[in-house]
């Protein structure tokens, strides 16, 4: 097997290329400093981008927050439902969409559970566009 050397400015093209997101607008506006006119190396801006981007460091406890909470009266349908499916998205759970709905479903209030349930929604924003006219 052989390796090759990239050269600094070569791996810095190659991370911006390959940066989506809010990395990727972290990178324009920030970690181009970087690379214009210092001598800084590749493990520096990575290590930079990495402390920017933290992993999620509680993860048990939103996994636990997913699969546990219910809706409470004074909060909003639309809300809870956000909140899971952003929890979801963060955890990158491995689980399909029907299987999605499903839950969050069932941890809706009585009322708005048995109104969505009914209409069986079958994308999430379907769910949504039912919650919020629930509301």
């Amino acid at each position: 097997m052989l390796y090759f050397d990239i050269t600094t400015n070569l791996a810095y093209a190659y991370l911006k290329c390959h940066l989506i997101g809010r990395a990727k607008d972290w990178f324009e506006v920030i970690g181009s400093s970087y690379v214009t006119g210092t001598a800084t190396d590749f493990a520096e801006l990575k290590q930079a981008l990495t402390n920017s981007f933290p992993m999620v460091r509680n993860r048990s406890e939103l996994e636990a927050e997913f699969y546990s909470s219910h809706q409470v009266r004074s909060q909003a349908s639309s809300d809870f439902v956000y909140k899971l499916l952003k929890i979801q998205k963060i955890l990158n759970l491995e689980m399909s969409e029907e299987n999605l709905l499903n839950h969050i479903i069932m941890k809706l209030s009585p009322q708005v559970m048995d109104y969505t349930a009914v209409r069986n929604p079958t994308t999430k924003a379907q769910l949504l566009q039912l919650v919020e006219k629930f509301e």
